[in-house]
């Protein structure tokens, strides 16, 4: 059930977000573990390299109400200039059903802000910094139970600076748990 604001608009809770996914979007309306594999090209020239990471996503209430939070770690595996980054984002909720706000703080870019719009089995997020020289998309395309295919891009002044093919994959619960424990002892 809708929540109504003083506004007379409606303010929609976690478990309408849910419903309206109908359990078709794990990745959003689960929490849980996620592992990416796979290539993406970058620098300059645009080299392919091989990239792998994790990511958590949990659900968190705070004053300014509910929001899904995914945080992770994503490394180009490359002999000549290997690199990791941490990825931490936030959505919330919108006032359009089918649209989540993305907002991620990012010191190297600035702040990304943008929409997340669900479309049967694909999420489709468009995302700039606050100045609009960095732009990016990504397709989520899930591909069965505890499986998605991402595809994405980033364009900095408008010339393409990066793009990935991943999959991401949920492991078992029980796999799940080892990782974070393995991650714990590092």
């Amino acid at each position: 059930m809708l929540v109504k604001q003083a506004t007379g608009r409606s303010k929609r809770t976690m478990a309408d977000l849910k419903k309206l996914f109908k359990g078709e979007h794990p990745f959003l309306t689960e929490p849980g573990f996620w592992i990416a594999a796979g290539h993406g090209m970058s620098g300059e020239p645009l080299d392919r390299v091989p990239i792998q990471g994790r990511m958590q996503i949990s659900h968190e209430e705070s004053h300014e109400g509910k929001k899904i939070v995914n945080i992770g770690e994503m490394s180009i595996v490359s002999r000549s200039n290997p690199m990791t980054f941490h990825t931490s984002y936030e959505l919330t909720l919108s006032g359009d059903e089918l649209v989540l706000n993305f907002f991620q703080a990012n010191e190297p870019v600035g702040d990304l802000r943008g929409q997340v719009v669900v479309f049967d089995d694909r999420l489709v997020s468009t995302y700039s910094s606050n100045d609009g020289s960095l732009t990016g998309c990504e397709v989520l395309h899930r591909m069965g139970e505890n499986r998605y295919a991402a595809t994405g891009t980033i364009f900095g002044e408008g010339k393409l600076i990066n793009l990935w093919k991943l999959d991401l994959v949920r492991p078992a619960k029980d796999e799940s748990h080892e990782k974070d424990e393995q991650s714990d002892e590092v």
